[in-house]
C-alpha cells in the first residue's frame, strides 16, 4: 500500500503572506474596475471642449496667446490669424439633470442649429418663457447695454446686473429688435459671448433651443494650442498642458 504523503501545516508567516497577496489582487481587481468606471463616465458625461476664438474673453482666452508670444485682447480677430496660438481647453457637463437646471448666466457649448459644424460657448442671458430687452448702444440710439427682465409677480422690469465689465459691455451692439420687449418661447434661450464687441450670438443669430444645447461648460482644465492652416478651415489642438481646473 502505497504511504500518502504528509502535508506540511501552514505556518503564521506563510498564512500572512498568502492573505496579503490575495488582498493586492481584491485591490488591484477593484481599482482597475473603478479607474474603468470612471473612464467610461467620464467620456459620457463629460466632454471637454478647446475654445478657438475670442468670443468669451476676457472669461475665457484671457491669457491666450499667438506663436509669437503675442496677446490678443478685445481688438484682436484671432479667426484671421494663420499660424499657431494657445487657448483655453474646458470641461462641459452633459448630465441631463445639468441642462433641465440651466441658469442665468451659466456657460453653455450650443449649436445655433442643427445643421451647425461647429459648436459655441456663450453665456446664457434670458431663460425660457422670460420677456427681456437690452438697451441700445450706438447708431444714434441712447442706452449702455442694460439687461431688463419682466417680473411676473409685479409686472415691472427690473434691472439685472450682469457678470460683465461695464466698458466690455457698453462696446457691444444690441439689434432694435432686442431693444424692446421680447418673450422667450418655453423652449428657448437668449445667449451672448462676454466679449460684446466680437460675439456672433444671439443678438445676430435668434436664440438658442433647448435641443440644441450640448454641456455646460464647469472648468477650465487646461490650455492647449492650435494649429490654424493658412487659407484653412480646419483647426487642430495639439501640445494639451493640464492644471488644476478652474471652475467657472
Amino acid at each position: 500500500m502505497k504511504k500518502q504523503k504528509e502535508t506540511k501545516p501552514m505556518t503564521p508567516l506563510r498564512a500572512f503572506f498568502d492573505k496579503l497577496i490575495f488582498s493586492f489582487y481584491v485591490i488591484a481587481l477593484v481599482c482597475a474596475i473603478c479607474f474603468s468606471s470612471f473612464v467610461w463616465f467620464q467620456k459620457t458625461y463629460f466632454v471637454n471642449y478647446w475654445v478657438n476664438g475670442q468670443s468669451m474673453w476676457p472669461t475665457l482666452n484671457k491669457d491666450t496667446k499667438t506663436a509669437d508670444g503675442i496677446p490678443f485682447d478685445d481688438s484682436t480677430d484671432c479667426k484671421s490669424m494663420n499660424g499657431a496660438y494657445d487657448v483655453d481647453f474646458i470641461i462641459g457637463d452633459t448630465h441631463q439633470n445639468i441642462l433641465d437646471g440651466l441658469k442665468r448666466f451659466d456657460i453653455v457649448v450650443c449649436k445655433y442649429s442643427e445643421s451647425d459644424s461647429f459648436e459655441k460657448i456663450k453665456r446664457i442671458i434670458a431663460l425660457p418663457g422670460e420677456t427681456f430687452y437690452i438697451d441700445a448702444v450706438g447708431e444714434d440710439k441712447e442706452g449702455n447695454g442694460t439687461l431688463h427682465i419682466l417680473n411676473n409677480e409685479t409686472g415691472e422690469f427690473e434691472v439685472v446686473a450682469q457678470p460683465v465689465e461695464q466698458w466690455i459691455i457698453e462696446h457691444g451692439k444690441y439689434p432694435y429688435e432686442y431693444a424692446q420687449p421680447f418673450t422667450l418661447k418655453e423652449n428657448e434661450y437668449f445667449v451672448m459671448g462676454d466679449n460684446r464687441a466680437h460675439s456672433s450670438d444671439s443678438r445676430l443669430n435668434g436664440p438658442v433651443t433647448k435641443d440644441n444645447i450640448e454641456a455646460k461648460a464647469i472648468a477650465i482644465v487646461a490650455k492647449c494650442r492650435i494649429i490654424v492652416p493658412v487659407g484653412g478651415s480646419t483647426y487642430t489642438p495639439t501640445d494639451i498642458d493640464y492644471d488644476w481646473p478652474r471652475f467657472l
